[in-house]
């Protein structure tokens, strides 16, 4: 039982079950922790009992105790306490088509006041590697900005991991071209959406994401108002 499963991200976690003692704990933990994705993150040696931790993209997660043969699951404690799920803005999966037809998928949080109709400020943020990826899920850096009144898209452009090899391939030797178009139609695709004033949108990321943004900066400079290469 120590290998029970294979985990991978859509625009979610999934979980692929090897044995049916494991998908019954997890649906078991499901109906309990209704609304968050659950994992266990340690069994006992004996595998009676387990720690469980529940998160979602506006709370940073709850540890439980959970003892497996009783069914009974008991909250240890928040992560962070202090933060009130409520003030959070979500994390919503998006998509949309690059200029050569490919499908697009990234994660759009919006402030928590936005409106239909309101156009905002909108943040770029590229994750790094290249080949790494966004996942949902709780993002301190994303909910700051989105409490300061900023959209922030974050993009697997192509070469990005969890979609597959050839996803993967054609991101060989692409750095500043389709790579970077990926990122530029997703700033065009929010501006025809009517979400980011178009005179306001930043660009700024780390590792590969700092490439995209100076690349950005540099084959796109009419699009961005200003970056941050961290």
């Amino acid at each position: 039982k120590v290998i029970t499963g294979v985990s991978y991200a859509t625009d979610r976690r999934q979980i692929e079950f090897f044995d049916e003692w494991r998908e019954n704990i997890q649906n078991k933990l499901e109906s309990k922790l209704v609304g968050v994705e659950v994992a266990i993150t340690q069994f006992s040696k004996d595998e009676t009992k387990a720690i469980v931790i529940s998160y979602s993209d506006r709370s940073r997660g709850t540890y439980y105790y959970y003892d497996i043969e009783n069914d009974n699951l008991a909250k240890l404690a928040d992560l962070s306490p202090w933060l009130n799920e409520n003030d959070m803005a979500y994390m919503k999966p998006i998509s949309y088509k690059s200029r050569d037809g490919l499908t697009i998928h990234g994660y759009l949080t919006l402030p928590i006041n936005y409106s239909n109709g309101d156009k905002v400020p909108v943040v770029i943020n590229p994750h790094g590697g290249p080949w790494m990826r966004d996942h949902w899920g709780f993002n301190p850096e994303i909910q700051y900005l989105a409490n300061k009144g900023y959209a922030v898209l974050q993009m697997n452009y192509r070469g990005s991991t969890g979609y597959g090899r050839e996803f993967w391939e054609i991101s060989f030797k692409q750095w500043g071209k389709t790579m970077q178009d990926d990122i530029t139609d997703g700033v065009h695709w929010l501006i025809e959406e009517g979400i980011a004033e178009s005179n306001k949108v930043a660009i700024y990321g780390a590792s590969y994401g700092g490439y995209a943004t100076l690349a950005g900066l540099t084959f796109t400079p009419d699009l961005y108002a200003c970056g941050v290469d961290y």
